[in-house]
């Protein structure tokens, strides 16, 4: 085998490794918390496919309904914390999330 072959072969390993430890690294469960306190309007659903930025809970406001938590990254709703009508406060645990 020529060493340019080897050398090819070398590099598609290291870069299997390293894309797969990549998806390791970035795949875990987090607690989504409220930045924002009020009475709960609504909530997703635990099983619900989210996208970085999309809403979790809602609160009321002087403004009407504004979020409260919002999915920092793209993930599945594992477990939902609270319910519609609960009183939320600031740092409160809304939702768990699997992020991919």
């Amino acid at each position: 085998m020529k060493n340019s072959t080897k050398i090819g072969m070398a590099i598609i390993a290291a870069a299997s490794i390293l894309g797969a430890a990549y998806v390791y690294a970035f795949t875990g469960v987090v607690e989504e918390k409220a930045i924002m306190a009020g009475t709960v309007v609504s909530v997703v659903e635990p099983g619900t496919a989210v996208k970085e930025g999309d809403v979790l809970v809602t609160v009321t406001s002087l403004a009407g309904a504004v979020p409260a938590s919002r999915a920092a990254a793209d993930g599945i709703v594992k477990e939902v914390k609270v319910v519609k009508g609960q009183s939320l406060n600031k740092q409160d645990v809304v939702a768990v999330i699997e992020y991919r």
